[in-house]
């Protein structure tokens, strides 16, 4: 009988980054630090395992080459992982927002879905992330956000937030 996913391995342009990025968004709710093991052909894989035993792993191995990534091209479209509250997802939010994910969707209700189902949709752009100039000074953007956040000014936080979504898609896909 199908249990569940015993593990998913991604394959990452930026091996180190992506580590850095799993433990810093997903660290605070429970993900496991990595567990590394020989892949089929010698390469380290990188295993994050889940908080609960046999929950399964997220598994990081570095790509040979940098290759562009299509939504809809064959292959992967995307990882949806479970937490236990709605803060939960709240806090992975913020920190993904902080470590330069793209935020598709801002943590909310899916109702189609089913009538509890909260969740934020990330676009995590590690394929081109190491070839993105100034990320640094992207990533401290988030400060005049959290500020505004913190002042109850929603507007302010809009605004914010848009500039910096358009200015790294800019870097993004100047690069790509």
């Amino acid at each position: 009988m199908l249990a569940g996913l015993g593990h998913l391995d991604l394959v990452c342009s930026d091996l180190e980054r992506s580590l850095a990025f799993y433990g810093t968004v997903f660290g605070p709710l429970g993900l496991q630090p990595p567990v590394t093991f020989p892949g089929e052909r010698g390469e380290p894989i990188h295993y994050l395992r889940f908080p609960t035993p046999g929950s399964g792993s997220l598994g990081l191995r570095k790509a040979d080459e940098a290759q562009e990534f299509e939504l809809y091209a064959p292959g992967f479209h995307h990882l949806a992982l479970t937490v236990d509250t709605r803060e939960d997802v709240d806090a992975a939010h913020a920190a993904a927002a902080a470590a330069g994910a793209e935020v598709l969707h801002a943590p909310r209700l899916w109702p189609q879905y089913h009538p509890e189902y909260y969740v934020l949709a990330l676009r995590i752009w590690f394929l081109a992330l190491d070839r993105v100039e100034q990320l640094d000074e992207a990533v401290s953007e988030h400060s005049e956000l959290l500020e505004a956040i913190r002042a109850g000014d929603g507007t302010r936080a809009e605004r914010s937030m848009r500039r910096h979504v358009q200015g790294f898609e800019q870097a993004v896909r100047k690069v790509l």
